[in-house]
């Protein structure tokens, strides 16, 4: 007598295939919940993100508080990544430092809402300063400079900085930890050009943390430099060089070409224009010039 057939093994891999994939986005959120960085940026408005559009499966809602100080609120500025929100800003008047603070993240997939709480942060030991802005170098005595920097960040005692050089005979950075606003460099070579950068974070005394700022605009001093000490003069002799001298030469070899075609042939030119708009260029140009001192070399006096 035969025997009856087995069952496929198809037949029963399917229902629990379609309840895989079916449970399979839950799954993933409850394994893998999307971690939250906060970051408090000079003091003026934070950020709290969770991921990126290529990484989420579902829209998250985000809810804060400070701990004993005020109730639940929900996020009223949401960042978002082609419709999925990726993360919260919360303004100046939103933010409360020396409280604890608490997130919780609401994740909905399909009908169903996941809860992921997040770690009790510390809002001050999460600043990010701003940038330091006005670097300038001086020329003292005895073959030393020091350079100076202001920063954008409203409590200037709660800030350490980090000032980086070198040399364009260095194929590395020097690196030094400095207190104050103030950084001196011993002994230089006036053979030699200097590229200065810094950067700030928030000292021992007003926090922990180890978020810096981004690197300043650089400062560059020494023989074949074409600055006079401050990053903002740098950056008017980048647009004389790269944008207003080459587009003048431009305007000059179009005034020409015209002029020689008028000559060959009768039809109307606009030439009387572009000459007036050369006389109004040049005129700029020679204001420009007359405001902005020749640039130099620092001398090696004091």
């Amino acid at each position: 007598m035969a025997r009856p057939a087995m069952a496929v093994p198809g037949a029963f891999l399917v229902p629990v295939l379609l309840l895989l994939c079916r449970l399979g986005p839950y799954l993933a959120a409850a394994r893998s919940p999307p971690g939250v960085e906060c970051v408090l940026f000079n003091e003026e408005y934070m950020t709290c993100t969770w991921g990126s559009r290529e990484t989420l499966m579902a829209n998250y809602s985000l809810y804060y508080w400070y701990e004993n100080r005020s109730p639940v609120v929900e996020c009223k500025h949401y960042l978002q990544d082609r419709g999925i929100s990726i993360g919260c800003r919360l303004n100046q008047s939103e933010i409360i430092q020396f409280q604890p603070f608490h997130v919780l993240i609401n994740a909905s997939l399909g009908g169903r809402t996941l809860e992921i709480p997040s770690e009790r942060m510390q809002l001050q030991d999460l600043v990010k300063p701003e940038a330091p802005v006005n670097l300038t170098i001086r020329n003292m005595s005895n073959n030393q400079l020091q350079l100076t920097w202001t920063s954008p960040y409203p409590k200037a005692q709660c800030l350490e900085h980090a000032v980086k050089y070198r040399s364009n005979k260095d194929t590395s950075w020097t690196e030094h930890q400095v207190k104050g606003d103030i950084f001196s460099l011993p002994s230089v070579d006036y053979e030699k050009y200097y590229t200065f950068y810094v950067r700030s974070k928030i000292n021992s005394y007003c926090g922990s943390t180890q978020l810096w700022s981004e690197w300043s605009v650089p400062v560059v001093w020494g023989s074949n430099s074409t600055s006079k000490g401050t990053a903002e003069e740098q950056l008017h002799w980048f647009w004389i060089h790269m944008v207003l001298i080459p587009f003048a030469s431009c305007l000059l070899l179009l005034v020409l070409s015209l002029d020689t075609r008028e000559k060959r042939s009768a039809p109307p030119s606009p030439l009387p224009r572009l000459r007036k708009l050369w006389r109004a260029m040049r005129s700029t140009l020679s204001l420009l010039f007359s405001k902005l001192d020749k640039p130099k070399v620092l001398s090696r006096s004091s």
